[in-house]
């Protein structure tokens, strides 16, 4: 493992602490994105079985003497659809997201706070962990535990990447850069990379390649880093693996702005 003289660190409170607010952020974020990625599921299907009985029941209506008993069917399915529809939205709105606390946030000193809870993890892989953090490092106008959610969940499906490969091949790269308008946190992984058919509906909730995935994890760290005025983006490496990045507005730029 090369992290840049990095060393296993033992738990202490402070581990604790951060491990506990990230648990709770990325906790909401994942109900959240459930909560919406299941009302947008079904809203659509439970909207269209409202219109068409009600059409049908537009219809019937033409002929009220012989179809009546129909027409008080039709009617309640569409109620029903309408009522359907209306506890999804509770569920949605019941889920309502966590405040985002902004507040001046150094990238890399939250990174460094989860380096004892993603370590461990590397080693229980046999993953070759590279920390390369750009230092000096501008910065952002965030929330911490949402950013370190972000980075948790980036370093989890990079693991997935390289689980298979055989243990010498397995690498993770954690790195910070910065430019003139913000910086990025990038977890890169020395994977097979991503598949055309998969880019496309990776950031989507529930799409998942995975037999035991969720397809949320991606789908939260998209919407932290677009919480943050930034973005979620990747690419695959011509050398094999992949790079996934969050792209956050510097301070200074958005104090301007």
């Amino acid at each position: 493992m090369d992290s840049h003289d990095h060393q296993l660190r033992p738990a202490s409170a402070q581990v604790d602490r951060v491990l506990e607010q990230v648990v709770a952020v990325t906790y909401r974020c994942l109900l959240r994105e459930l909560a919406s990625g299941f009302a947008h599921e079904l809203n659509q299907p439970l909207a269209a079985i409202a219109t068409y009985a009600e059409g049908a029941a537009t219809l019937l209506r033409r002929e009220p003497t012989q179809t009546a008993k129909a027409v008080e069917i039709v009617e309640e399915i569409a109620r029903q659809a309408l009522r359907a529809g209306d506890a999804i939205q509770r569920v949605r709105g019941n889920v309502r997201p966590l405040p985002v606390h902004r507040a001046a946030a150094d990238c890399n000193a939250l990174i460094q706070e989860m380096l004892p809870l993603i370590e461990p993890l590397a080693q229980h892989h046999n993953i070759r962990l590279i920390v390369d953090l750009s230092s000096p490092l501008p910065q952002v106008q965030g929330d911490g535990p949402r950013l370190q959610g972000l980075l948790l969940f980036l370093f989890r499906n990079a693991v997935d990447a390289v689980s298979d490969l055989p243990a010498e091949r397995r690498r993770i790269t954690i790195a910070t850069t910065s430019d003139a308008a913000g910086i990025e946190i990038a977890v890169i992984d020395s994977g097979a990379g991503v598949p055309e058919e998969a880019a496309r509906e990776m950031f989507r909730p529930f799409f998942t390649t995975k037999s035991d995935g969720t397809g949320l994890g991606l789908a939260v760290c998209r919407t932290i880093a677009v919480e943050h005025g930034g973005e979620l983006r990747f690419c695959n490496l011509p050398e094999g693996g992949a790079r996934f990045w969050a792209r956050i507005p510097r301070i200074d730029v958005v104090q301007r702005n």
